[in-house]
């Protein structure tokens, strides 16, 4: 009864069209939503009716949509609408989900790392500016060929892929000849450092679910399925997400007229198209805007009516929009300046001439951040004329960008070495600031061809193991000679470490020649269910109910088998990761911190030209004896074998070349390997802002910045320690307490990787006016809207113009426009002299009626 009561509520101010969209749970739909129309709500008010009407379990429905901001503001609507049941209800962006599925499912896979950190676009503009590229005349800037990977790196998944890369024609002729090359090395460079791209998340996703094992499991979580934005949802993207569609209800939504990332592959028309054909779904519209002036939203629709054409429009949206206000509305304001300093300036005074309490629901908004700059900088300068009390509070676009930031990347590279000890893109980063005696020809040394032949990288030289040996293998062969090794592996109910249960452990000990000199093989009871499971490992409930021991038994023995032993295992993270968690789960004192050796980097690093590295090629492609079959005993006599091929080959035969090496570098690499294994053990044992707090004072961040100041200029100066306090305060806001240390640790840098913008949070602790791209705007709304630096060289942008297609950058401005809610303000400046610039063309498609002139 409460429950019903609720949701009576929660749909009391439900329209018809929204109302339709609540209650339609038999069959998918295509809501067509435009900006302003009350989605959120009614995607919240969606997920109550579902659990209300006992349709599926908070647990059993999935929400995609495409900004980290988007899926707060849902998932807040989902929590205020339906407390309990809503925690349970999954809410990502579609990076965000594929993470959790490559992370979950890694472990089936065996050629992709445990411990991979995702590469932001400035981690791996560092990684191409590694590769020799002196082939390439003239030198192409990095975003370009980051584009060109990003797109060859699609078409493995769909050869056929509409070419949505903007890349000059000199350049087409050499990337067509060595651009395969390329992504090879680029890949194996981020291999190298356990890494992966944003693009591996997409096309890792599609790897995984093309195996019907895993997408069925995948498919049996969510009954529901909501898909916003779909409109920047890309070709390869729905075709990820769509692999959940069948025998599922599915919710696609999106305003097609808000399209602003075709740049980056979004095609709605075929997402529109698919889906229509595929599963017939119900079309909804909504017409009613709950944001804009009746002035404004008529604006803005003879904006589309005009720039994209009536008869485009209507065939999609038949209805003209109404709003909600009965506020007519002030009309459109319209400035031409002389100069962009002018622009500015009066930009300053509209603003300052607003009432006090209305400035700060204030935006300007800009075509590209070099305009945010100049706007940024104009305003800066009107504002030293005042008194500090009386001056705009105004910010600009970089001051978003936190976690891009340099002191900010410094912290995050700590961090990330602690989750991955192989992050030699983050080590190099700290070395180079903050370890003395270590400069840039070291590191070039280190990283050069002579030694990667004999396996070393830079991040052996921080290894433990290698400063107890003087080689980073050194303990692998003691052990071996000692009968100290042991290959182990592990089954389990499913792929999430913090979750799921061991089901089988399996062991052997060598001998000093690497014959099985001992065995352990047990079969572990469990509270979960296999589930879909049982289709990879083939052991059922039956089986584990009728064999298996209690876990905390089968647990120690397994520790009492492995007492000071060097575990080995292929892709070996995931197993101490889950034996790790479900010690901990079971309250058990114990740890399983081994040391280890995982024979997938050793098989990276000494045969990187493989095609794949998973346990099954490299079985079948080297000369051992027994290969694996997902069961934990015979995949851990496979990976002796290999273990062993890979000694006799390699390791041991250039042994004292590698401790050559390695001893001319690796005692000025002691303090700081110290230091990291002693941040490393802390890790496990207190928060993460217990550990910023450390890499801040022990690690000399903070002395470093505090000696380093960018400007003696104070109003130019960058207060870095003031970022780093920033990220702190994040780091506090989003833990969750119920996870361990390090598993909040990793959810961390996951959230860190794939934020775009820290908008939200950092005007909510610090209002200000932001001055920030449309893009960055998406999915915000203001009061009062500058459209500034509308000059047709500009918007639109040359690149646009030069392809001869503008289609996206009037969408663009539309975007723009519907971004406020009272009033709208368009600007631009003419220039001097022979820097004359015309008005955007797109200011012709607007009318005049709406408008007033300043």
């Amino acid at each position: 009864m409460k429950k019903d009561a609720t949701e009576r509520r929660n749909n009391m101010n439900l329209n018809e069209q929204q109302q339709q969209v609540v209650n339609e749970l038999s069959q998918s739909i295509l809501l067509n939503a435009p900006a302003g129309t009350g989605k959120t709500r009614v995607l919240a008010a969606r997920v109550a009716h579902i659990i209300a009407q006992k349709k599926a379990k908070g647990s059993e429905i999935l929400c995609l949509t495409f900004t980290n901001r988007a899926c707060k503001e849902l998932k807040n609507r989902i929590i205020e609408t339906v407390p309990e049941e809503g925690f349970a209800v999954t809410v990502k962006t579609i990076h965000s989900f594929c993470y959790s599925l490559i992370k979950e499912e890694t472990k089936r896979q065996s050629d992709r790392y445990n411990d991979f950190l995702i590469y932001d676009d400035e981690d791996c503009k560092q990684i191409l500016a590694a590769i020799d590229l002196t082939k390439m005349t003239p030198r192409p800037a990095l975003p370009e060929l980051q584009t060109f990977i990003e797109f060859e790196k699609k078409k493995r998944v769909i050869p056929g892929l509409r070419d949505f890369t903007n890349i000059q024609d000199d350049l087409k002729g050499w990337l067509s000849e060595y651009g395969e090359d390329l992504v090879w090395e680029y890949d194996i460079a981020l291999a190298d450092n356990h890494a992966i791209d944003f693009t591996d998340l997409i096309t890792g996703a599609y790897e995984f679910l093309q195996d019907d094992a895993i997408c069925r499991r995948w498919r049996e979580k969510f009954r529901f399925i909501s898909v916003d934005e779909m409109q920047d949802t890309s070709e390869v993207e729905y075709t990820v997400i769509s692999r959940l569609f069948p025998d599922r209800n599915i919710l696609l939504c999106g305003d097609y007229f808000q399209t602003i990332y075709e740049w980056r592959g979004s095609y709605p028309e075929y997402i529109w198209k698919e889906f229509r054909d595929g599963y017939q779904p119900l079309e909804i519209t909504f017409t009613t805007n709950y944001r804009s002036t009746q002035l404004l939203l008529e604006a803005g629709q003879t904006f589309l009516f005009r720039l994209l054409g009536k008869v485009t429009v209507q065939s999609i949206y038949t209805e003209r929009g109404i709003s909600a206000s009965k506020d007519p509305g002030e009309p459109i304001v319209l400035h031409k300046a002389g100069t962009w300093m002018e622009e500015s300036r009066w930009i300053f005074r509209e603003i300052k001439a607003l009432p006090p309490e209305e400035r700060l629901k204030t935006c300007i908004l800009v075509r590209d951040n070099r305009q945010a700059k100049f706007i940024w900088m104009g305003i800066t300068s009107h504002n030293q004329k005042y008194p500090q009390d009386q001056q705009l509070p105004v910010t600009c676009i970089d001051q978003f960008h936190l976690f891009k930031r340099q002191e900010c990347k410094d912290v995050l590279a700590y961090l990330r070495l602690l989750m991955n000890k192989h992050d030699n893109l983050s080590l190099k980063r700290i070395v180079q600031r903050f370890v003395p005696r270590i400069g840039r020809r070291t590191v070039e040394t280190i990283e050069s061809d002579s030694y990667r032949k004999v396996g070393l990288m830079l991040s052996d030289f921080i290894d433990p193991l290698s400063h107890q040996t003087g080689d980073p293998y050194g303990l692998l062969l003691t052990a071996l000679s000692q009968e100290r090794l042991v290959v182990f592996d592990v089954e389990s109910t499913g792929t999430d470490t913090t979750q799921d249960e061991i089901i089988q452990i399996a062991a052997i000990r060598l001998d000093a020649k690497g014959q099985v000199k001992d065995k352990f093989n047990t079969y572990v009871k469990a509270l979960r269910p296999v589930g879909t499971s049982y289709y990879v490992h083939h052991i059922s409930d039956e089986k584990l109910a009728a064999e298996g021991v209690p876990p905390q038994k089968a647990l120690t023995q397994f520790l009492d088998f492995a007492k000071d032993a060097v575990i080995v295992g292929h892709n070996v993270t995931y197993d101490l990761s889950i034996l790790q968690s479900e010690l901990q789960r079971l309250g058990m004192s114990e740890r399983a911190d081994f040391p280890y050796y995982d024979t997938l980097d050793i098989y990276r690093r000494f045969y990187p030209t493989l095609r794949n590295h998973k346990l099954e090629t490299l079985s079948h492609h080297f000369p051992i004896d027994h290969k694996p079959t997902h069961d934990a005993f015979d995949d851990i006599l496979a990976t002796a074998g290999l273990l062993m091929y890979a000694i006799d080959e390699k390791i041991r035969p250039i042994e004292p070349i590698r401790r050559a090496a390695m001893a001319i570098y690796l005692p000025l690499f002691a303090p700081f390997s110290r230091g990291m294994e002693e941040l490393r053990r802390l890790s496990y044992q207190v928060r993460p802002i217990k550990v910023i707090t450390s890499v801040m004072n022990d690690c000399g961040v903070k002395v470093w910045y505090q000696t380093h100041l960018d400007s003696s200029d104070e109003s130019n100066h960058i207060d870095r320690l003031e970022n780093i306090r920033k990220l702190y305060r994040i780091a506090k806001e989003t833990d969750d307490a119920g996870q361990n240390p390090r598993d909040a640790l990793t959810e961390f840098l996951k959230m860190a990787a794939l934020s775009n913008s820290e908008l939200d949070s950092m005007l909510a602790k610090d209002p200000k006016i932001p001055i920030i791209t449309i893009h960055q705007a998406k999915g915000l709304e203001f009061d009062y809207v500058f459209m500034a630096s509308l000059e047709d060289h500009i918007f639109p942008t040359y690149w646009a113009r030069q392809k001869g297609d503008i289609e996206e950058e009037k969408r663009l401005f539309y975007v723009a426009m519907t971004r406020a809610k009272k009033r709208l303000y368009l600007s631009w400046h003419q220039g001097l002299g022979r820097q004359s610039y015309l008005p955007s063309r797109f200011l012709k498609g607007i009318n005049l009626e709406y408008c007033e002139i300043r």
